[in-house]
């Protein structure tokens, strides 16, 4: 069974005001740098991330997978909604003919290569899912797995939406898991919120959070 992966790392960041990937974490560590790290731990092949036309990709981290199988896909229409970078990621894996594609997003740095490995499990456990997705405070989101019997119906995904309608859809046939941790699905929306992940981030690892400029 092949599985790729698609990083969605091309959000304008509106509601931030800057590019969010390119906020750190600290000195050393970006915020888009974490969970791509974590994917290139799963086998993913291709993983392909999808980035903005004028990403100059400076918090890109090493390749710490299997050397070739990550590469960036630019979306021109990235601005147009999250969707339109979705569908950038999967015309990009789709000549690898994968049986399914795990789907991330940047702004979650507490993502572990460990529950990206569940979805894939439960995947292959039951493989005739259309899905797998996680659940974050009772909201079923990214990161998630979708079967290549969904690939036409993420192709034919509009708007800023993104897999929120297959996943309310009684058409299709999921499962949900439970993460370990809530920290799991924070995001960075907001600088108030970067503000918090940063907090979170500092105390995992470790580090005097005090020490961070905020």
């Amino acid at each position: 069974m092949k599985v790729a992966g698609i990083y969605l790392a091309a959000g304008q960041s509106s509601r931030m005001g800057t590019s969010k990937v390119s906020l750190r974490l600290s000195q050393d560590v970006a915020l888009g740098s974490v969970a791509l790290s974590e994917l290139e731990r799963c086998g993913l092949e291709p993983l392909v991330v999808v980035v903005r036309a004028n990403d100059k990709l400076e918090w890109l981290p090493p390749e710490s997978g299997v050397l070739g199988s990550r590469r960036t896909e630019t979306c021109l229409t990235a601005h147009l909604g999250l969707s339109f970078s979705l569908r950038c990621g999967l015309n990009a894996v789709l000549p690898a003919e994968p049986d399914a594609v795990v789907v991330a997003l940047a702004d979650q740095p507490f993502i572990t290569a460990g529950l990206v490995g569940r979805l894939i499990e439960t995947f292959r456990c039951s493989p005739a899912l259309d899905y797998v997705a996680s659940n974050g405070n009772g909201t079923v989101m990214p990161p998630a797995l979708f079967s290549k019997t969904l690939f036409p119906a993420l192709q034919q995904l509009d708007g800023d939406r993104g897999a929120a309608g297959i996943f309310r859809s009684p058409d299709y046939k999921g499962a949900v898991i439970e993460g370990e941790s809530p920290l799991f699905f924070m995001d960075a929306d907001t600088e108030g919120d970067f503000i918090e992940v940063r907090r979170e981030w500092m105390l995992r690892s470790g580090r005097n959070r005090d020490s961070a400029d905020i």
